[in-house]
């Protein structure tokens, strides 16, 4: 069967790039190994509406950067993890985020993520955002670029264009894309969820107070897998997606799991926005999503 797919995604246009394990087996058997790097992914949700989106993408980013970190450190012989080792993330955001939020700096460490290596392109117009992607991918250094592109309504056959050549310039430079926003009608993406808030946990902790957030996952294409649905929880700063329960389409039989946790609320109270402009002008590379309260503008 492995063989099979091999061979259908080379048939594809599909030339067997390397492949991020998430550690939740169901969901990497689902992608066929894992998410496929070097490759064009599309995440989708009501992202007017809440961080659920921007949030299981600093999720992978986060896994990303640091099975980056951990071959830095396995080299023989080891060296001190640069830019030219695992690279920048460039994020390019939405000009209005809605119930989403802005992007907040201090919220970025406690993901996970390193702030140094996070890159902000701020471009108000979707459609200049989108036409630089190929450009952006194919820079030098650059290990992920995530796209916002609002809701800008294209035909189907913009997007499948679009995406042949973010994949092309994907596979050249070995960077990884996730683009985000409301859900389309476009293919040629190497994979496509639609993400959603699991509104009856949101943000949890457990007793050791490590913070847990917890998405809906829908995998509805994704390159040599098979759809999938799923919810996830993400352990903020332990690099660490987990199961809570998931359901395959193929057999419809839920899977449950418990933890140990304790339910927190998903915002601080009276949170509000803030600019960008004044955290990259102090150095803060910046952050969005379902993030921990403390991370949300106060």
């Amino acid at each position: 069967m492995a063989r099979l797919r091999q061979e259908m995604a080379l048939v594809d246009g599909h030339k067997g790039g390397a492949r991020l394990p998430l550690g939740i087996d169901s969901l990497d058997q689902a992608l066929a190994g894992g998410l496929a790097l070097g490759r064009v992914h599309l995440l989708s949700g009501a992202m007017q509406a809440h961080g659920a989106v921007s949030g299981f993408t600093i999720a992978l980013l986060a896994v990303l950067q640091h099975h980056a970190c951990q071959q830095v450190a396995t080299t023989s012989p080891p060296k001190t993890a640069g830019a030219g080792d695992n690279g920048l993330i460039v994020w390019c955001p939405a000009s209005q985020r809605g119930g989403n939020g802005m992007l907040y700096g201090h919220g970025l460490a406690a993901a996970g993520l390193d702030p140094a290596r996070l890159l902000i392109v701020d471009t108000p117009s979707p459609s200049r955002r989108l036409a630089a992607l190929d450009d952006i991918l194919r820079t030098e250094g650059v290990a992920a670029v995530v796209m916002e592109y609002d809701g800008v309504q294209k035909s189907a056959d913009y997007w499948m264009r679009l995406a042949r050549r973010a994949q092309l310039a994907a596979e050249e430079s070995g960077a990884t894309a996730f683009l985000l926003g409301a859900p389309i009608g476009g293919s040629g993406f190497e994979t496509a969820w639609q993400i959603k808030p699991a509104a009856d946990l949101n943000i949890w902790s457990n007793s050791n107070g490590l913070q847990h957030h917890i998405w809906d996952l829908s995998l509805q294409r994704a390159r040599g897998g098979r759809p999938y649905i799923c919810r996830v929880g993400w352990q903020a700063g332990g690099n660490h997606l987990y199961a809570l329960d998931h359901v395959d389409i193929s057999t419809s039989a839920p899977v449950q799991a418990e933890l140990a946790i304790n339910q927190w609320p998903a915002k601080a109270a009276g949170s509000k926005q803030i600019s960008v402009k004044p955290l990259l002008a102090q150095g803060w590379p910046v952050v969005t999503d379902q993030t921990p309260p403390h991370a949300i503008a106060q």
